[in-house]
């Protein structure tokens, strides 16, 4: 008899596993644990979610946890899984459930564990400039991402990776990792390496008010949080009661020359206003520049220039910055 297989997520992050696994003949893979549907949209419809539509899709059968409560381990337990696998799940499991599948129950995790336990670890690389990031296959406890591993897939962080992107890297990895770690999961043939307590960071998870953009910080890291806050929460700042989303942004270093013929008087004075060691409610932070030709759009940081190449006003569209200046002829004077 082929062992049997249940898989737990919520995230559509984990849909070239699924499928995978889908096509895998080693396997029965038998059913899915994911979340309820949520209401969406300005209607609030209720809609499944990504993890959900892809069983309905695929005619499997897929059980909705608000909380992994007894309907829960039952549901489980008539599967009679000899593994489970988890990703993206957004649970942290009790001991009976761990215990249920005689061959393990794992986790497939978005980072170098111990680094970036937790609830958003593909933000967290971003945000913190990382070169690189990968996927962790852990052994689960009644831990938050604290169990021993025993495989990890490096990907490199490129420059103009956002949120999305990156996640799309770290799919396919999660996918690579688990079609070499499988067999070896199957016959428990695996070394499991301890998690080193010293070295764990955390991550916690993303709120709207996350996105906010805070101008007393460098230029180099508000781009990064760009990138990072790709599609939610989003980047944003906030002008005379407006608020304002950032799609990307690049940097230009505080006295290079063309940072001088781009803004060549209006720099200048910002530059005069700005003592060496500024503190970070300093007036002149925050103050938004355009060259004499008004296809540019930079704001003053605490490092720097942040230069503003796509941006959408609350309820419009998003467009390039001189389109922005074109259609917003009173956002610099306001």
């Amino acid at each position: 008899m082929k062992p049997r297989l249940v898989f737990f997520s919520a995230d559509e992050i984990s849909k070239p596993c699924l499928e995978f696994l889908h096509n895998e003949p080693s396997i029965t893979f038998c059913g899915i644990i994911t979340q309820p549907q949520r209401a969406k949209g300005r209607g609030q419809t209720l809609s499944l979610n990504p993890i959900a539509q892809w069983a309905q899709m695929h005619d499997l059968p897929f059980y909705q946890a608000e909380t992994m409560n007894e309907a829960a381990f039952d549901w489980l337990q008539q599967m009679q899984p000899h593994l489970v696998l988890v990703m993206a799940f957004g649970h942290i499991l009790k001991k009976r459930f761990l215990e249920l599948p005689k061959l393990g129950m794992w986790n497939l995790h978005v980072s170098l564990l111990p680094k970036y336990r937790g609830a958003s670890p593909v933000q967290a690389a971003l945000l913190n400039g990382d070169a690189e990031t990968g996927v962790t296959l852990m052994s689960m406890v009644e831990a938050m991402d604290a169990g021993a591993w025993t495989a990890q897939q490096k990907t490199a962080i490129a420059p103009d990776d956002t949120a999305v992107t990156l996640r799309e890297k770290l799919a396919q990895a999660s996918a690579a990792l688990l079609h070499s770690s499988l067999p070896k999961l199957l016959s428990r043939d695996y070394v499991l390496i301890p998690q080193n307590e010293a070295d764990a960071t955390y991550c916690k998870k993303l709120s709207k008010a996350d996105g906010y953009l805070d101008f007393s910080k460098p230029a180099a890291f508000l781009e990064r949080c760009i990138r990072a806050y790709q599609p939610w929460p989003g980047a944003y700042f906030l002008k005379n009661n407006e608020r304002y989303l950032v799609h990307r942004a690049h940097i230009l270093a505080d006295g290079t020359a063309r940072n001088d013929l781009l803004f060549p008087t209006a720099l200048t004075s910002v530059k005069e206003k700005l003592p060496a060691n500024a503190d970070c409610t300093h007036p002149t932070y925050g103050q938004f520049l355009t060259d004499p030709n008004r296809t540019v759009l930079a704001v003053t940081t605490g490092k720097d220039l942040l230069v503003i190449d796509r941006i959408q006003k609350a309820g419009g569209k998003s467009m390039n910055a001189a389109e922005f200046l074109r259609g917003n002829r009173s956002f610099l004077e306001a």
